[in-house]
């Protein structure tokens, strides 16, 4: 809820004064429609007719385990409650009418019509989120200067968690390792951290250890939405400074302050605020719903912000793709929000994070024109003037939608960033991408003091980080026959992963299991089968059975099969079999790393 005027401090008002004298707005662009958001109370009594019985089928009780509260029907009473938040407002009738949008985004919610003209009244509606920044704009046409976009180099500010900085990385070469007919595409790139400076002692980049890297959102996206808010091009590059009231934002895991940053609203949009996947919240719709000019639209957002809405709220929020920022302003095109209020509620755009496949503490020289890797000591690393590589493999993730009125593909983020990067680089430009080193600490980049038997386990993506596993371990001769991997994969002819690349003894240390051809069984049918080679691991004082990959399907049904050859092997009751693998999970001999 938004604080009271006897909640707000001294300095958050002498602030706002402060910043009110010394700003100077543009030119305005078109005059702004009247809003009944604006006065919550004159619009509600504006609509509503005489107010039926209540009816407690008219609050929603699911919930999608989110975080979100339900209000249970033990608990509600027929009387004439008004909104919790909003205390003088009159409730709105069930037996108003409501013009739904006909548009195909609108259509594409899939919003239960019917509950939203009969709810008798809402309840819970959320008080308006405060805007949490302020734009400073030129002073005079003299002071107005533009500032060029670079969709490569994240900007100065951005900071990842302490004491880490993020560096533009230069891509040596990306590749495509699926082959045309695979479901989803893979790209292998190569990054050049030679300059990569040390920012902690004793952390580098490890076997296991994963990169953070820092996309931009789409151009194109980002266009359309500065064409749907009425945001010129000019005005969207012009230099300005943006004030914050407190908080990490603008800067992802920054010092916890206000601060007063030197950017651009496209620089805002485009590298601070997540735009395409996660935007869907109350605080937004609620933003949303105050700057309609369309009395439908305002009770329809208002709708799914209160508590009668609830589950329909929860079902789009926890979708696999829940609404984008475009898609909603598409399906109520009478709000109009002023672009710092809808920055301001609208969720950071977070780094992706993706584990290394290749053994990084190695030289990269060039040989007769090639890149070529051979092992080297930390020691040699100081001595030896070179070319050091770091290696990632990325699965493209999309969906299809249709809610613009063709079929058209919705890409992950990061993903299609990437992807863009893997297609310029193959055309010979050079291109660098924002990354930082960081969570070289995850499970899978644990060091242990002995070297056991390994079994690694892992589908999809997923096995790209056992590839650094496996070439260390084939470097050293002492260490053979004491590493294992099952990996899954559809169709090995299209998307099996470093095919012919696991060194040597490949055919001796990977078992590959194809769900869609060959014996069509899945990576954990296969570690039934294994039962034997996987206890015999595990019984080792210092074997251990690491697991990686997507946390629904695959990783559920290994940690399944695991304890399935407990039982088998181990003699165990299902209760022993997942005590078994608790403890060895606490004692890291079981390790897993899913998404």
């Amino acid at each position: 809820m938004a604080p009271s005027s006897s909640e707000l401090t001294l300095a958050d008002s002498s602030r706002t004064n402060d910043i009110n004298q010394s700003s100077c707005s543009p030119p305005p662009l078109r005059p702004r429609l009247t809003t009944l958001g604006t006065d919550f109370t004159r619009a509600f009594a504006t609509l509503a007719v005489t107010d039926p019985p209540f009816d407690v089928d008219d609050i929603d009780s699911e919930c999608c385990g989110g975080g979100c509260y339900c209000l249970s029907t033990s608990t509600m009473t027929t009387g004439t409650a008004t909104p919790t938040s909003l205390p003088s407002t009159p409730p709105p009738s069930g037996l108003v009418s409501i013009d739904f949008p006909t548009t195909r985004a609108f259509d594409s919610l899939r919003l239960p019509m019917s509950k939203i003209a009969r709810s008798s009244r809402f309840m819970g509606v959320p008080a308006l989120p405060p805007s949490n920044i302020d734009i400073v704009w030129p002073v005079a046409p003299v002071d107005e200067r533009t500032r060029e976009l670079d969709l490569f180099v994240a900007p100065s500010y951005l900071k990842p968690h302490y004491p880490y900085d993020i560096h533009n990385v230069p891509v040596l070469s990306a590749r495509l390792l699926t082959g045309p007919d695979a479901v989803k595409r893979t790209y292998h790139f190569d990054l050049d951290v030679t300059d990569y400076p040390d920012e902690m002692e004793d952390v580098d980049f490890r076997v296991g250890g994963a990169v953070g890297i820092c996309p931009p959102n789409d151009a194109a996206l980002v266009d359309d939405i500065f064409k749907r808010l009425g945001v010129l091009e000019r005005e969207s590059n012009l230099e300005i400074t943006l004030v914050t009231k407190g908080g990490r934002w603008p800067t992802i895991w920054g010092e916890d302050k206000p601060r007063s940053v030197q950017t651009t609203m496209r620089e805002i949009l485009t590298w601070t605020v997540d735009i395409n996947n996660g935007v869907f919240s109350k605080n937004l719709l609620r933003v949303l719903a105050e700057y309609c000019s369309d009395k439908s639209e305002f009770m329809i957002l208002s709708w799914l912000c209160s508590r009668q809405g609830q589950s329909t709220f929860c079902n789009l929020r926890s979708d696999p793709y829940p609404p984008t920022l475009m898609q909603l302003l598409s399906a109520f095109p009478s709000s109009n929000p002023p672009f710092s209020h809808l920055v301001s509620v609208l969720p950071t755009l977070m780094p992706r994070f993706y584990s290394l496949s290749s053994d990084p503490i190695c030289e990269v020289v060039p040989v007769n024109g090639e890149l070529r890797e051979r092992k080297v000591t930390p020691a040699d690393m100081e001595r030896v003037s070179s070319i050091r590589m770091i290696e990632v493999a990325v699965t493209v993730h999309e969906a299809l939608e249709n809610w613009r009125g063709q079929l058209a593909v919705r890409p992950g983020n990061c993903t299609a960033f990437l992807e863009r990067v893997a297609h310029l680089t193959m055309k010979g430009q050079k291109v660098t991408i924002p990354m930082f080193r960081g969570l070289q600490a995850n499970p899978l980049a644990r060091e242990f003091r002995h070297d056991g038997p390994m079994l690694l386990i892992g589908a999809g993506v997923g096995i790209s980080p056992f590839r650094g596993f496996v070439q260390r371990r084939l470097k050293n001769a002492n260490c053979k026959n004491k590493v294992w991997v099952l990996q899954g994969c559809r169709d090995s002819l299209v998307d099996e992963l470093y095919a012919g690349e696991w060194g040597v003894d490949d055919s001796d240390i990977r078992k590959v299991v194809e769900s869609r051809r060959g014996t069509k069984k899945y990576v954990q049918d296969e570690v039934v089968d294994q039962s034997v080679l996987v206890w015999s691991v595990i019984s080792h004082p210092e074997g251990r059975v690491f697991v990686c990959g997507s946390s629904k399907g695959m990783a559920e049904g290994v940690d399944a099969a695991l304890k399935r050859v407990a039982m088998k092997e181990g003699n165990m009751t299902a209760d022993e079999a997942d005590g078994f693998w608790n403890e060895k999970e606490r004692t890291w001999q079981y390790v897993t790393e899913t998404w």
